[in-house]
């Protein structure tokens, strides 16, 4: 799965730079300061337009008003000259330009103030999970005009093969391809990690062919075991060239599940494992049409609808529903942009739907199925005994059974951990205008 999404302060996960050990104090912006600002990309999403650091990935969305004083303070004027430039004639308080020129400091995105240079100190964003990759860009046909056709071509290849041949169609019972259902179970995890791995992969090197780096990481939607890409650097980028990447891994599955479906109608390679690996891929690809998760089609969603923040907004309007809001909870929803609230009107039932299939899975078959495995285990190695080769089978089988349900736990106890460390940071700063008065 990717994530793409622009955050107030930062996307959430977003890739920022290291910290170092000792950070430089962030200079002091005046009103009568002048700021140097570090390159920065504009994209226009919708009503909003996300600005950014492309070395960095760090990226944030701002009205129209927040990029006519950044083109402003960009060109050298004051802070208290662009505040002037941005008011609106005739009104009663000014546009609040020396809190957002604060913000941008604190952001990282300005290299100096008044001749004083902002250090690395100025971005105190905590740091993200994950293992950054920026490869150098190889077989760039294969992300090309052609490479899409291709996929295309495979996709359309899958739905006729499976229409026509219903021999080919995906059974459930095909995932016990071998002697015993434990062992094609185990069998089918490692299958699934090494397929999903190179799910992520074509995504790293279908955005490093436009020379955007990638940040890795294994984290979890709900209850469900995920590797993520982080894509953040696509805002850089208009959407239309942001659609690539976010469907690479969805276009590598297509590949794969049509030259395996083409081997099964052919009669050739070992039908069971083969007819295996098309229930995995089948799955994989249905499964990124569950928005609710955030998947690979929730990305491209938000980046052809022109959302930068759907899914907080669609949440804030959902416990509007159920609750009061916060102050910070109201001020939030406040904020978003009104693409975003548009939306969130019609997708937070979508969410609901989403989350109820889920809490039922959850409470039907993921309980009962992780119970059942714990005691297969258990049974396995107490009849078995440390002195027989079906102890050490039944062991090494169960860790890789349980092992998405293990990774989920753990990556959910360091989401807590997270949670209690940022709850006693500093609020991050925001990018936003505010109107009112200067201080």
């Amino acid at each position: 799965m990717t994530t793409l999404d622009a955050g107030a302060s930062a996307a959430p996960p977003t890739p920022a730079a290291p910290t170092p050990a000792e950070p430089t104090p962030a200079p002091h912006v005046r009103a009568g300061s002048v700021l140097r600002l570090h390159p920065l990309t504009r994209t226009t999403q919708g009503d909003r337009v996300v600005v950014g650091r492309a070395d960095t990935g760090r990226f944030v969305a701002i009205p129209a008003v927040g990029a006519q004083a950044l083109d402003l303070l960009e060109a050298g004027l004051t802070v208290e000259a662009v505040e002037a430039a941005v008011t609106p004639a005739g009104s009663t308080e000014p546009v609040d330009v020396l809190a957002f020129a604060r913000s941008l400091v604190r952001l990282g995105f300005v290299a100096e103030v008044d001749d004083e240079r902002a250090g690395a100190g100025a971005s105190p964003a905590p740091t993200t999970r994950g293992l950054v990759v920026a490869p150098r860009a190889r077989a760039r046909w294969l992300f090309s005009r052609w490479g899409a056709a291709f996929a295309g071509l495979c996709a359309a290849a899958v739905v006729a093969m499976l229409v026509v041949v219903p021999d080919v169609r995906p059974d459930a019972l095909d995932v016990f391809f071998l002697g015993t259902p434990a062992r094609s179970l185990a069998a089918l995890t490692v299958l699934t990690y090494v397929l999903a791995g190179l799910h992520e992969l074509a995504h790293v090197m279908a955005a490093a062919a436009l020379g955007v780096p990638a940040r890795l990481r294994i984290t979890r939607r709900l209850y469900f075991l995920t590797f993520e890409t982080n894509l953040t650097g696509l805002w850089a980028l208009p959407p239309r060239r942001r659609v690539g990447p976010l469907v690479a891994g969805m276009a590598f599955d297509a590949v794969v599940l049509a030259v395996v479906l083409a081997l099964r109608v052919a009669g050739v390679g070992p039908d069971a494992l083969l007819a295996a690996l098309a229930l995995v891929e089948v799955s994989a690809i249905v499964v990124q049409f569950f928005v609710f998760l955030r998947s690979d089609v929730y990305a491209v969603m938000t980046a052809v609808l022109g959302c930068t923040h759907l899914q907080r907004t669609t949440r804030l309007l959902l416990r509007r529903t159920v609750r009061r809001l916060t102050p910070d909870e109201r001020a939030a929803l406040a904020a978003s942009p009104p693409r975003d609230l548009a939306v969130a009107r019609w997708y937070r039932y979508v969410h609901v739907a989403g989350m109820a299939v889920a809490a039922w899975f959850f409470v039907v078959l993921f309980v009962p199925s992780t119970w059942h495995l714990l005691s297969w285990m258990r049974d396995s190695l107490v009849s078995a005994g440390p002195t027989t080769w079906a102890f050490y089978e039944a062991l090494v089988l169960g860790v890789l059974l349980l092992s998405p349900r293990a990774l989920t736990a753990v990556v959910a106890l360091r989401e807590v951990v997270d949670r209690r460390r940022a709850a006693r940071r500093p609020p991050a700063s925001s990018a936003a205008l505010r109107v009112g008065p200067s201080h």
